[in-house]
């Protein structure tokens, strides 16, 4: 570091609007994106009351904390992952086609498409980011960097830096690219669209998000890594709609997804051959997993993507459960229910507890009520056992 800058390197950075950039959020839907992206209501739902949210700030490098290394049996960890990919902007209402072939699809492809990235840090807590140094540490409160150094040697700065001016950000990224989207309108009245305590919407829009990239470089005969893909969630006064998009990994993009459109019908075909076509339970390395979707693999489940897709194609429902099937299900949890003093009956018709029928439904659905009965999901009871023991005795 140059004389004169030494014991502040780090504003020029933050002062310069390229690195540091005010973001925007809508409080009812979660959109957030930049100032000039909403104008004055939100793009996603319409509301006009918009928030300033945390600012993201673009790292312009990375060093090693009090710029010394460290061995390794010394080393403290703490992981944090980027937040699945951001589009700020939705197709005009002129520019979405009806997918052929599929009644609850709608497509547009869209160039210069604002891609954001961000990492919100442990527990949604940003970053911490002194103004003067540059030093950061993961947590929204000044002290965290309490007995932090500076970042960096130079023989101009004397003394540590006290860190009496700092900024609490997230970090991340924009960049502008091509994008396929493709939007699934759902029925709030017969599909499970909460986002809490939901063990389907997530897996189902994640699960078609990889298959559509794998498929898509397929058919344009491209390595994978030259797509990206992802999912979002969004409501408005015309419903609930789950936007699966994808879009070409480098920055200015290298028109793979938008030459998409052409070819939207050999991709829709490839993604079903995809989920349809495999033996395993759920997701697997020859369907939907592969080194660079580790990070998801928790959420991969090609019967739940299926279920979606065939939505999509003539708002087909997840078939109900087999009693059979059911059975299977609730004699994972029979020791449990029976040591906290509750009776399992199971009868041609169904299972009893208690008196009361428990029922097993597709998790796609809307959870059913009716007197005299207890209903559970068949993903609670796969991906969320506790949950799920904990909900039946709750309403016993």
């Amino acid at each position: 570091h140059r004389k004169g800058c030494a014991s502040s390197p780090a504003r020029g950075f933050i002062e310069d609007p390229n690195y540091l950039k005010d973001i925007v959020s809508c409080p009812r839907c979660g959109w957030l994106g930049f100032p000039d992206d909403a104008a004055d209501k939100c793009p996603f739902c319409g509301n006009m009351g918009l928030t300033a949210s945390r600012p993201m700030l673009r790292p312009w490098g990375f060093a090693p904390r009090d710029a010394k290394s460290v061995y390794e049996a010394q080393l403290e960890e703490e992981y944090s992952r980027v937040n699945p990919p951001l589009y700020s902007t939705l197709p005009d209402a002129d520019e979405m086609q009806k997918l052929p072939g599929f009644t609850n699809i709608r497509t547009a492809s869209r160039r210069n498409q604002r891609i954001i990235m961000l990492n919100t840090g442990s527990g949604d807590n940003g970053f911490t980011v002194c103004r003067d140094c540059g030093a950061a540490m993961p947590g929204s409160d000044p002290k965290v960097l309490k007995d932090i150094h500076r970042p960096y040697t130079s023989k101009y700065a004397k003394g540590r830096c006290r860190h009496t001016d700092t900024i609490n950000v997230n970090l991340g990224a924009d960049f502008v690219t091509d994008m396929l989207v493709l939007e699934f309108a759902l029925d709030d009245a017969v599909i499970d669209t909460r986002r809490e305590n939901n063990h389907w919407l997530d897996r189902a829009a994640q699960s078609l998000a990889e298959a559509l990239r794998l498929s898509a470089s397929q058919v344009l005969d491209v390595d994978f890594t030259e797509l990206a893909a992802g999912f979002r969630v969004r409501r408005n006064s015309g419903g609930t709609f789950a936007d699966v998009y994808i879009y070409d990994s480098l920055s200015g993009g290298a028109g793979y997804a938008v030459s998409l459109a052409e070819d939207i019908a050999e991709v829709m075909r490839g993604i079903r051959e995809l989920l349809a076509g495999c033996d395993c339970s759920g997701a697997c390395y020859k369907c939907l997993k592969h080194y660079r979707n580790q990070y998801v693999h928790g959420l991969l489940d090609r019967f739940a993507a299926l279920q979606l897709l065939d939505w999509g194609a003539d708002g087909k429902l997840a078939d109900e459960i087999a009693i059979a099937v059911q059975k299977e299900y609730i004699s994972q949890l029979e020791g449990i229910i029976e040591e906290a003093g509750h009776r399992l009956r199971y009868t041609a018709e169904g299972i009893m507890i208690d008196g009361e029928r428990l029922v097993v439904y597709p998790a796609m659905r809307a959870e059913p009520h009716e007197a005299g009965a207890i209903f559970v999901s068949d993903m609670c009871l796969k991906y969320s056992k506790p949950y799920a023991v904990q909900k039946i005795l709750s309403e016993l």
